[in-house]
């Protein structure tokens, strides 16, 4: 009998304020509470439909989602925060439902709340309080309070492609949040034409749109932001490579 795609980690232990630091547990998509309130639309289109092909067999979906065990700080009370993997528990939420995902502890920190929680939040480098525009940085309870929630960053999405074509380096020294640092840098020197010409909210779009309405115009932003993750002007940016 084929595995219940919902049930793949009842194996494990489910998390509570109590679950000690490097612990591995699991937790429910709903109660998983963000620490950035963007992701890109375009990234998640891709892992929406890898996470899809991988429900056809449960075992490869188990190991897909095991390796990548969200990183989680329990605090303000018992609150579980994710301070990495965004766009996986999103592209989970949107393609499976509020099912049970693997989280490893990276700190228990549930006596501590308020204003000295996110204080030590803001310290470690574990808070990402910008809007999907980029407006910011906003108050902890401006922060989205569910993973379906988060806004659409185009610039976020461009600085995946770039990444993707291998413009900079992700590894484990880069911050949590490196993609939205070079999303901030292309968001001061990249305008969209189909943004200017069809007046679109910048959270609506997505690269796709911009490749679908003006194929050339994609090509030579894309190239663009190629030639600027090169350029001096990315210097001191995580993963540069010169």
């Amino acid at each position: 009998m084929p595995k219940d795609i919902h049930k793949l980690f009842d194996y494990l232990p489910e998390i509570t304020d109590r679950s000690e630091q490097g612990s591995i547990c699991r937790v429910l998509v709903s109660r998983l509470r963000p620490t950035q309130n963007a992701v890109g639309f375009d990234e998640i289109f891709k892992k929406r439909k890898k996470i899809r092909k991988k429900t056809d067999n449960p075992d490869d979906l188990q190991d897909y989602l095991m390796q990548r065990a969200i990183p989680v700080i329990i605090g303000n009370g018992g609150e579980f925060y994710q301070i990495d993997y965004h766009h996986l528990a999103y592209s989970v939420w949107h393609e499976l439902g509020d099912m049970y995902l693997p989280v490893e502890v990276v700190k228990n920190w549930s006596v501590i709340e308020g204003y000295s929680f996110w204080k030590a939040m803001r310290k470690n480098k574990w808070l990402y309080p910008f809007a999907g525009d980029g407006g910011g940085p906003l108050p902890p309870d401006q922060l989205k309070t569910h993973i379906k929630d988060l806004e659409n960053d185009i610039f976020r999405s461009l600085s995946w492609k770039v990444r993707e074509k291998y413009g900079y380096v992700k590894s484990p020294s880069n911050a949590i949040f490196a993609e939205f640092k070079w999303a901030n840098f292309y968001r001061s020197r990249i305008i969209f034409d189909v943004q200017l010409k069809e007046q679109l909210d910048i959270k609506e779009l997505t690269l796709e749109k911009v490749k679908d309405e003006e194929k050339g115009d994609y090509k030579r932003l894309l190239k663009l932001a190629m030639y600027l993750a090169t350029s001096d002007e990315a210097k001191g940016l995580p993963g540069f490579r010169g």
